[in-house]
């Protein structure tokens, strides 16, 4: 308790003096004429009286002053968020309580005239006696206000003639050794609160008296307790400020706030604010904490703040706009407002909140939409018939003795020949699973014949399905450049833009729709154009299974359950084996609203022994993600650790990719940082994804400069790695870097990006 306002009579008073007179009743016998007459020693007792009266009423006038100087007070009432006002503020009395005093007086004077001298000079004796305990009490918090706390304890140590006054001055005298740091002293003081209870028992203010020792005492439930069953309405403000103080502090974060709500100053914004982006209500704490900036609350506090809630937003660009101001502004004070921890997301190991956030989010967001339509896309070959034509043009030219013509169909039709033989080596590997080693076969013939759309459709798919989507784009791009009418190479494309944040090539695809009538075409085009999914309809599949994949992703985009089903359950059958059929099979068919349930059918299905593991020895990297996290939300990500350690023999790179994934996951982050430096360093695995992937581990691993240069890299490779840049804007705020921080978040925008691994924590400040 702090800064008391001023103490006055009140109705309690009138019960006091009401008992004082019971015990002190006396008879007067005086003859009728005696009562008339003025004695010498009747004026002497008027005289008496009246300077009575006169001191009252200087004290009603002075209370009266001091009781206008606390409505100016109120309006100006500020709270600060990290420790509680130590304060009372008594009742401001209305005119009728005003006129209580004055009551008093006439009371005393009547009996005085009845002859009743003893109970009037009783009256006349209690009000000069408090009065002198009301003037120490109040010169006590005059000088709590000017910050002499030794000069207010000795008030209200004068103030304690009073019984009634007795509790708050004791509470104000322990606030005063707060602040002088004497432990010894508050103690003492807290406990002559508690014990002088009895005597304010009858007071409007008794449970809050309670509520505030108990407060002080550190026993917050007791003190609650008292605050929800107040004994009158005074200080709800008081009151709810400290409610919401205990119930911050267990964490009850929604009743807190609902608690600062009920006081209803605009000071209050930053506090509320806080406590909903504690809550994790961040939309709400934008809004809290932008009326606290316009407010000009704690501007520095209040901009850093609401520069971390729209980063939890994902308005990026903003968050690293308000910090760099901020700093600007303050300087060293900004860096040490609210600084940051980066942390992995808790997710990524705990099954409940992974089970949560999977609720939250769709199973297919794009980058595993288009990685599902990569994955079931067919490879391309040369026509068969165009080598035969080639063949024949040839030999015709040699009849006719035109050798040179002759020579050059005989060579193209060989050329063709070779780039097929090329190709089908390839999708050997592929159907082996072996992306890795197609993907180098391709490269490599791309560089001997470097004109043909299906060799470079053919290594842009292989980019694709191990997440290089930057190559993949290129690739694509040049695929369709060398084939107009190559559509899948131009919606994936267009798929690869996407993911690499570059502008689609809407014209083009436009152009190809206008002269397309092929449904598949047609189907790969709008979703690629983002057409209304009103728009979107199903194609014939024919048995084909990048026909049923089409339709899945159709009827997953407007939650169609039943053709989901149907194509899962149809790719799971003809698949059977398939890592990747098997997991959209169960995704189909549970109901993820029952996600323990969920997780129990996950354990059941990722655990058969005839699950095809290989894709995780030799391919590419949707069954290797889509497995691990989703044992992960099983709850037994060990279980892929586990099994990949029987292949240590194994040393392809989509092994050791698999391996240093699942060790995240296990938080044997040490170990997975070994072996993306092995990828890296001597496997030459630079492209983004596997660079940002080491930096998790590192930052895991809590070396921190490393993840730094790893993330550099990373962002360099493909500068659309949006995970990259914001890992690295939290690592440079983190380090108090706010512009390095700004220009990465700007690189992201308000595009209300959410990380899939990186998160950051509110630093404990020493």
């Amino acid at each position: 308790m702090a800064d008391e306002e001023f103490k006055t009579i009140d109705d309690d008073d009138l019960e006091e003096t009401s008992k004082q007179k019971k015990s002190s009743k006396v008879e007067i016998e005086e003859d009728e004429t005696k009562k008339k007459s003025i004695t010498t020693d009747t004026l002497i007792k008027y005289l008496i009286i009246a300077f009575l009266i006169l001191i009252l009423i200087m004290g009603v006038v002075f209370t009266i002053f001091y009781i206008k100087k606390k409505t100016s007070l109120k309006q100006n009432h500020e709270v600060n968020e990290t420790k509680i006002i130590k304060t009372i503020k008594e009742k401001e009395l209305s005119k009728n309580e005003l006129s209580k005093a004055q009551k008093l007086i006439q009371k005393a004077d009547r009996l005085y005239k009845q002859g009743e001298i003893k109970e009037a000079l009783a009256i006349y004796n209690h009000l000069s006696h408090y009065n002198k305990a009301i003037s120490f009490y109040n010169i006590g918090v005059a000088k709590l206000k000017l910050k002499k706390y030794k000069e207010a304890i000795e008030s209200f140590d004068s103030s304690m003639m009073s019984d009634k006054l007795k509790t708050p001055s004791a509470l104000n005298s322990a606030i005063c050794s707060l602040y002088l740091e004497d432990k010894d002293a508050f103690f003492h003081y807290l406990a002559l609160s508690q014990k002088y209870l009895p005597f304010v028992q009858s007071s409007p203010l008794y449970s809050y008296y309670i509520a505030l020792i108990n407060y002080y005492k550190l026993e917050p439930t007791e003190s609650l307790i008292a605050i929800l069953n107040p004994t009158s309405g005074f200080y709800k403000d008081e009151q709810n400020f400290i409610a919401s103080k205990i119930l911050a502090t267990s964490k009850n974060d929604t009743q807190a706030i609902n608690h600062l709500k009920k006081i209803n100053y605009a000071k209050d914004y930053l506090a509320i604010g806080l406590l909903q982006a504690r809550a994790s209500e961040y939309k709400l704490a934008q809004d809290s904490l932008q009326n606290a900036v316009s407010s000009k609350i704690e501007p520095l506090k209040s901009n850093v703040a609401l520069a971390l809630v729209k980063n939890k937003l994902g308005l990026l660009e903003d968050s690293g706009e308000l910090l760099k101001a901020s700093y600007d502004s303050f300087k060293q004070k900004a860096e040490e407002t609210y600084p940051i921890k980066v942390e992995l997301k808790n997710s990524l190991f705990d099954p409940i909140l992974a089970q949560n956030e999977f609720k939250r989010r769709l199973f297919l967001d794009n980058k595993y939409r288009y990685s599902l339509l990569f994955y079931y896309a067919p490879y391309q070959l040369f026509d068969a018939s165009e080598t035969i034509n080639y063949i024949q043009k040839g030999a015709k030219k040699v009849e006719i003795r035109d050798i040179t013509p002759a020579l050059l169909y005989l060579k193209d039709s060989k050329t063709i020949s070779n780039i097929n033989i090329e190709i089908t080596k390839a999708l050997k590997k592929i159907n082996e699973n072996k992306i890795y080693e197609a993907n180098k076969i391709l490269k490599n013939t791309t560089k001997l014949y470097p004109s043909h759309s299906a060799l470079y459709y053919n290594l842009a798919l292989s980019y694709a399905q191990i997440f290089d989507f930057q190559n993949a784009y290129k690739y694509f791009s040049k695929s369709y450049s060398l084939d107009l009418n190559n559509y899948k190479a131009l919606t994936f494309k267009a798929f690869c833009a996407k993911l690499t944040a570059r502008e689609i090539p809407a014209k083009e695809l436009e152009k190809l729709k206008e002269k397309s009538d092929n449904k598949e075409a047609l189907a790969l085009i709008n979703l690629a154009l983002n057409t209304s999914v009103l728009n979107l309809e199903y194609i014939e599949t024919n048995s084909q299974i990048f026909a049923h994949a089409i339709n899945l992703i159709i009827s997953n985009i407007q939650n169609d359950i039943s053709i989901y089903s149907k194509s899962a359950y149809w790719l799971k059958s003809r698949l059977k084996n398939d890592i990747v059929s098997n997991i959209l099979y169960l995704d189909s068919s549970h109901n993820k609203n029952d996600i323990k349930a969920y997780a129990r059918a996950i354990q059941r299905v990722l655990n058969q022994d005839d699950l095809d593991l290989n894709p995780l020895l030799y391919g590419g990297a949707l069954p290797r993600e889509l497995y691990i996290r989703m044992l992960s939300i099983a709850g037994i990500s060990h279980k892929a650790k586990r099994e990949l350690e029987k292949y240590k023999d194994v040393k392809s790179v989509p092994y050791l990719q698999s391996l240093a994934f699942a060790n995240i996951y296990n938080k044997d982050f040490e170990k997975s940082y070994q072996i993306y430096n092995e990828l890296i360093d001597n496997y030459g695995q630079e492209d983004t994804h596997t660079l940002f992937l080491a930096s998790v581990s590192a930052i895991g691993a809590k070396h921190y400069a490393n993840a730094v240069a790893l993330l550099e890299l990373s962002k360099l490779t493909d500068p659309s790695n949006f995970e990259s840049r914001y890992a690295l804007g939290l690592l440079y705020q983190q380090e108090r870097n706010f512009e390095g921080a700004s220009i990465q978040y700007k690189k992201i925008g308000n595009s209300e990006f959410q990380s899939d691994f990186f998160t950051f924590f509110l630093k404990k400040v020493k």
